[in-house]
C-alpha cells in the first residue's frame, strides 16, 4: 500500500508532544520536584532536556525519517544484525501498553464518576475496593475487576479508533487531545491559583532550595523523568519520524516537543500543589502531608482535594479526568502505532486497519492480566522492571550502535542537512559520551537498590515471574518476532 506522512511538521509536533506528555507528567513530575527541591529539580529538568532528552529525540526522530521505516527495519538498515534490537523495542512497548491502557480504564471510571462525584464520601475506598476490588497482595489474583475490564474494553476502543487508519486518523485526533489539555490545564490553573492556600503548594512546588542541587538523587531523578516521559526507547519516536517526509527539518522538531512536554508538566504542577495547598488549609494539614506520588495522586488525593471544593466539585472533576483521559489516549494510540508501523514495514500489503485490530485483540488480551484484583500490584511490578531496566538498556544499545557501531555514521550529516538550527556537536557528545555514560550509571544504580531490599516489600517470586521474566524474555521474543517477519 502507498506510504502516508503527517499532513505537515505542527501535526508531526502535536502527535510528538502528546505521545510524550502523558499520566507521568501528573502524578510523577510533581511529586518528584517536591520531594527534590522545588524549583531545584525544575532547573534540573531543563539540564537534563539539554544533555539527554533533545539529543535522543533527534536521534530516534532524525533515524526513522532518514530510514523511513519503523524501529525493527530503521535499526536493520544500519546492519541487519540490530534488526532484532529494534523488535525488542516493540516487544517493550507492547508490555507497556498492556498495563498502561489498565491506568487509562480507572481514568475511564473515574472520568463516568465525575459526573455525580461517585466516589464521595471516601475516595479511597471507592479507587481500592469500589474500582480495583483489589486482592490482599500480587499471590492472589482474585479474578476479574469487572469496572477495570469494562473501562479497558472501553479505552481500547478509543484507541483503536484514533490509530486505525495510521496517520490519516491520528492526523485529525491529535488536533484535539494534543491540545484540549492545555485548555483544560489552563482552566484549572485559573481555578487553583484563586483557593484560599494555593500560595502554600505552588510555593512547595516551584520554589527551589538550591541546596539540593548538591545530591546525586536530584540529578539521576531529573534525567530518569527526562528519559521516560519523552517516549524514549520504545520504538515510538522513530515510528514517528518514519511518518515525516525526508526534508522535514528535525532539530525545531526536537526543541518543540520537548519544550511541550514540560510545559504540560509545570502546568500540571500548578493545577496539582495549589489545589493540594487548599486542600491542606481546609484539613488543617502541612500541604507535604497531603502530597503523594503514583496513581493515589490521582485517583485519592485529587478526588479528595475536588471533595473540599467549595464550589464548581463535579465540573472541575468532569474537566480533570476528561483531560487525563485526553493524556493518556494520546500517549496510548502512539505505543500502539509504533507497534502498527514497524509490522507494516514486514507486511506492506496488509490493511492498516487489520494490523491495527490484531495489535489491540492481543493487547487485550494481555491486559486481562492488569484487570484482576491483584492488577495494581502486577503494574506496579511490571512497570518498576520495564521502566527501570529495559528502557535504560534500550537506551545504551541505541547510542552505542549510533555513535559507535555504524560504520560511516550518516546520521550527524542527515540531521545538519535537515535541521534550520545546528546543534551537532551538542548531540554527538551527548549520544557517544553522556548519554551511554549516565544510563550505565542508572542501571548500575537500579541494580544495587534492588539488592538492598524487595521493591514496595513484594514477595521475591512475585518480582522474578511478573517483573525480571519478561525483561529478560523480551530480547528472545524480538529475535523470533526477526526470523518469523523475515521469512
Amino acid at each position: 500500500m502507498e506510504k502516508t506522512y503527517w499532513p505537515n511538521r505542527w501535526i508531526f509536533i502535536l502527535a510528538a508532544i502528546g505521545s510524550a506528555a502523558g499520566l507521568g507528567n501528573l502524578w510523577r513530575f510533581p511529586y518528584l520536584a517536591y520531594e527534590n527541591g522545588g524549583g531545584a529539580f525544575v532547573f534540573a529538568i531543563i539540564i537534563a532536556n539539554i544533555l539527554i532528552g533533545i539529543p535522543l529525540l533527534m536521534l530516534e526522530v532524525g533515524l526513522g525519517q532518514k530510514m523511513q521505516k519503523g524501529a525493527a527495519d530503521a535499526f536493520g538498515a544500519i546492519k541487519k544484525h540490530f534488526r532484532f534490537i529494534g523488535w525488542t523495542a516493540i516487544v517493550l512497548a507492547f508490555i507497556v501498553i498492556s498495563y498502561y491502557m489498565a491506568v487509562v480504564s480507572y481514568g475511564v471510571n473515574y472520568f463516568a464518576a465525575s459526573f455525580t462525584l461517585e466516589w464521595q464520601p471516601d475516595a479511597n475506598s471507592f479507587f481500592f475496593n469500589d474500582v480495583l476490588q483489589i486482592s490482599d497482595g500480587p499471590l492472589t489474583m482474585g479474578g476479574i475487576s469487572w469496572p477495570v475490564l469494562a473501562g479497558l474494553l472501553l479505552a481500547w476502543a478509543l484507541v483503536y479508533f484514533s490509530a486505525w487508519k495510521g496517520v490519516k486518523s491520528i492526523s485529525a485526533v491529535v488536533k484535539w487531545t494534543a491540545t484540549l489539555p492545555f485548555v483544560i490545564l489552563f482552566i484549572l490553573i485559573i481555578r487553583a491559583l484563586t483557593l484560599d492556600g494555593a500560595g502554600d503548594g505552588i510555593r512547595l512546588f516551584l520554589f527551589p532550595d538550591w541546596s539540593s542541587l548538591a545530591d546525586p538523587n536530584l540529578w539521576l531523578a531529573a534525567f530518569s523523568q527526562v528519559f521516560f516521559s519523552l517516549s524514549l526507547a520504545f520504538g515510538v519516536m522513530i515510528a514517528y519520524g518514519s511518518l515525516n517526509r525526508k526534508s522535514t527539518e528535525i532539530t525545531k522538531s526536537a526543541l518543540w516537543i520537548a519544550g511541550g512536554n514540560f510545559l504540560v508538566s509545570i502546568m500540571s504542577g500548578l493545577v496539582v500543589f495549589g489545589t493540594l495547598g487548599y486542600m491542606a488549609l481546609q484539613q488543617g494539614i502541612p500541604v507535604a502531608e497531603a502530597a503523594s506520588g503514583g496513581p493515589g495522586l490521582v485517583f485519592v488525593v485529587f478526588p479528595e482535594a475536588i471533595n473540599l471544593l467549595p464550589a464548581l466539585n463535579s465540573v472541575i472533576a468532569i474537566l480533570f479526568f476528561g483531560m487525563i483521559l485526553l493524556l493518556a489516549i494520546d500517549s496510548a494510540f502512539s505505543l500502539l502505532e509504533a507497534l502498527a508501523v514497524s509490522v507494516r514495514d514486514r507486511f506492506k500489503k496488509t490493511n492498516p486497519k487489520k494490523i491495527a485490530f490484531i495489535i489491540t485483540f492481543f493487547g487485550i488480551l494481555a491486559g486481562l492480566f492488569y484487570s484482576t484484583k491483584g492488577g495494581l500490584y502486577y503494574l506496579d511490578i511490571t512497570d518498576h522492571f520495564v521502566v527501570s531496566y529495559g528502557l535504560v538498556i534500550m537506551g545504551i544499545l541505541e547510542a552505542i550502535i549510533i555513535g559507535w557501531l555504524w560504520k560511516g555514521n550518516q546520521l550527524v550529516d542527515f540531521i545538519k542537512d535537515h535541521s534550520e538550527i545546528h546543534l551537532e556537536k551538542l548531540w554527538l557528545f551527548s549520544i557517544r559520551w553522556f548519554t551511554p555514560l549516565f544510563l550505565g550509571i542508572l542501571l548500575i544504580w537500579n541494580i544495587y537498590n534492588e539488592f538492598q531490599q524487595n521493591y514496595e516489600g513484594y514477595p521475591t517470586e512475585a518480582l522474578i515471574y511478573i517483573g525480571l521474566l519478561p525483561i529478560l524474555l523480551a530480547p528472545v521474543v524480538g529475535y523470533i518476532l526477526d526470523k518469523l517477519t523475515t521469512r
